[in-house]
C-alpha cells in the first residue's frame, strides 16, 4: 500500500516540474522512469485517476486519440501546434467577454467552456510564411 500511496506525489511532481503543459499517460510513465520511478502503466493511470478525482488535475480533450492531463488552477484555453504537438496555454480574457456577450444576447448562462486553438508555432511555420 505504501508504495501506491506515493504515485500519485510522483505523478504530480513530473508534471510540476517537467517543462510541458499536457501530459499524456505514456509521457507521464516516461517522465517517472527519467527519475527512476517504474510503475506500470495501470498504476500511473490510477494515480491520475485519484488525482483527478480529488482535483489536483484536470483532463484536457486536445485530441481524440488520447487523454491529456494538467496540473488544476486558473482556467485558461489552450493552443495546439499541429506541426510539433506543442500545447501552450493561454489566459481566458477574451473568452470571458464572449461568454459574458453569449449571457446577455442569449439569455444563456454558461457553466464551463474550454476553447482549443490549433495551428502552427512560430517554429513550425516556414520562413517568410505571415504569422
Amino acid at each position: 500500500m505504501g508504495r501506491r500511496a506515493v504515485v500519485p506525489e510522483q505523478v504530480r511532481a513530473v508534471m510540476a516540474g517537467g517543462g510541458r503543459h499536457c501530459w499524456t499517460l505514456a509521457e507521464l510513465q516516461e517522465g517517472l522512469g527519467a527519475l527512476g520511478v517504474v510503475p506500470d502503466p495501470s498504476t500511473v493511470f490510477r494515480a491520475v485517476g485519484r488525482l483527478e478525482a480529488s482535483g489536483v488535475v484536470r483532463r484536457v480533450e486536445l485530441d481524440e486519440r488520447r487523454a491529456h492531463f494538467e496540473l488544476a488552477g486558473e482556467h485558461h484555453e489552450h493552443l495546439v501546434c499541429d506541426g510539433c504537438g506543442e500545447v501552450e496555454a493561454v489566459p481566458c480574457a477574451l473568452v470571458v467577454t464572449w461568454v459574458e456577450e453569449v449571457r446577455r444576447e442569449c439569455g444563456f448562462e454558461v457553466s464551463d467552456h474550454e476553447v482549443l486553438l490549433r495551428g502552427r508555432c512560430r517554429r513550425c511555420r516556414r520562413p517568410g510564411q505571415q504569422p
